[in-house]
C-alpha cells in the first residue's frame, strides 16, 4: 500500500475539493479504456499547468493595465489641477458678487436678500472672476423699478425704537447717595 499512488500526500481524496478537475471517485473511469490512475495525475498536471499560465497571463495583463493608467493619470494631473483652481475661482467669485449684491442693495431694498433670489448672480461677475460693481447697482436699481414694493420707503428712516439713551423726565428724583439708592432698590 506504500507505494500505491493513490495513497500518497497530495493525490488523495481529501487533498483535492469535490469536483475539481483530476478528482475522479472510482466510478468515473471504469469503463473507459487507457484510463487509469496515471491518466488522471497527467490531466491534473495538465490542468493546473493551463490554470497557472492563464493565472499569469492575467496579471501580466493587470499588471500593463495598471501601467498604463498611471500613466494616463500623470499625464492629465496637470489638466485636473487646473479644473480644480477654475472651480474654487468660479465659487469664490460667486460669493464676491453675492456680497457686493448685499451691499449694494442694503439702502435701496427692504430685505437685501431679496435682491440674491431675484437676480441672476452668475451675470454679474466680470471677466477673469472681476466684478462689475457698475453692473451690480444697475441690477440692483433695475430690481427697484420693477418692483417697487420691495424698494425701502422713501423719507423714512428705520425705526429704531427706544434704546435707552438721551435724557429722560424721570418721575422721581435721583437719589442723593449711593445708600439711598440702595435703599429704594430694596424698597420695591
Amino acid at each position: 500500500m506504500a507505494d500505491d499512488p493513490q495513497n500518497t500526500p497530495g493525490n488523495g481524496p481529501e487533498d483535492k475539493p469535490e469536483g475539481a478537475p483530476g478528482t475522479a471517485t472510482g466510478s468515473e473511469h471504469q469503463g473507459e479504456a487507457g484510463k487509469g490512475p496515471e491518466g488522471d495525475q497527467a490531466d491534473a498536471v495538465k490542468t493546473a499547468e493551463t490554470a497557472r499560465a492563464a493565472a499569469e497571463k492575467r496579471a501580466t495583463e493587470a499588471e500593463q493595465e495598471a501601467a498604463r493608467l498611471r500613466r494616463s493619470n500623470a499625464a492629465t494631473k496637470g489638466t485636473d489641477l487646473d479644473a480644480l483652481r477654475e472651480e474654487v475661482r468660479a465659487e469664490f467669485t460667486e460669493q464676491l458678487v453675492r456680497a457686493e449684491l448685499r451691499a449694494a442693495a442694503a439702502g435701496k431694498l427692504r430685505d437685501p436678500a431679496d435682491a440674491l433670489a431675484l437676480l441672476d448672480v452668475s451675470s454679474l461677475a466680470g471677466s477673469g472672476g472681476d466684478i462689475d460693481a457698475a453692473a451690480v447697482a444697475a441690477a440692483v436699481d433695475q430690481l427697484v423699478k420693477d418692483k417697487p414694493y420691495l424698494a425701502v420707503a422713501e423719507g423714512s428712516a428705520p425705526s429704531w425704537g427706544d434704546v435707552g439713551a438721551g435724557p429722560r423726565d424721570t418721575a422721581e428724583p435721583e437719589p442723593a447717595t449711593p445708600f439711598d439708592r440702595l435703599r429704594r432698590a430694596y424698597d420695591a
